[in-house]
């Protein structure tokens, strides 16, 4: 059997028992979570934004502080560099050359790590969010429960978000 075949066989059997509770549950019950307003409007999200934020202005003022010499640096051969003997224009022009490149690659690490520790806090975040929605599923006996990206359309009476966000804050506090 091919992929293409058990995903339609999968979706069949889903909107069945959607529309044909009686063949599967008495009573069907979907609920959605919107997982980006719950980590951003969470407490524990909104610290992690801040440390974040912290981390990316450190980063930005290093990084300015180095551009902002290489460009001084550069403003000093140009003035200089006709004055300047051969040998000694092209070290001046050979260490500006070296330490662009290095700015570069600090930059382009530094991009990578804040990317990773974003992810990381992110994922901490999300691995607690992903154990309340199972609670309030079982608790509040969904039969399934969306994430919001995934939904073209649904009743907002359904949004289980603000819940999930409580019950998360509530076990946060700090």
């Amino acid at each position: 059997m091919s992929f293409p075949e058990v995903q339609v066989k999968y979706w069949l059997v889903v909107l069945s028992l959607l529309f044909f509770p009686s063949i599967g549950r008495s009573q069907v019950k979907i609920g959605f979570i919107d997982v980006q307003r719950a980590i951003s409007e969470s407490q524990a999200g909104k610290r992690a934004k801040d440390r974040f934020q912290a981390q990316v202005k450190k980063a930005e003022a290093d990084l300015l502080k180095e551009k902002q010499e290489l460009e001084r640096l550069k403003s000093e051969l140009d003035k200089k560099g006709p004055l300047l003997k051969e040998d000694e224009r092209r070290n001046l022009e050979g260490d500006l050359q070296r330490r662009y490149v290095n700015y570069q690659r600090t930059m382009t690490d530094q991009q990578q790590e804040l990317r990773q520790k974003e992810g990381e806090m992110t994922g901490d975040i999300l691995k607690e969010l992903e154990k309340i929605v199972n609670e309030v599923g079982k608790a509040e006996k969904f039969t399934l429960i969306l994430e919001r990206s995934q939904i073209l359309y649904s009743d907002q009476a359904i949004d289980i978000t603000t819940k999930v966000i409580d019950v998360y804050n509530s076990r946060t506090k700090k």
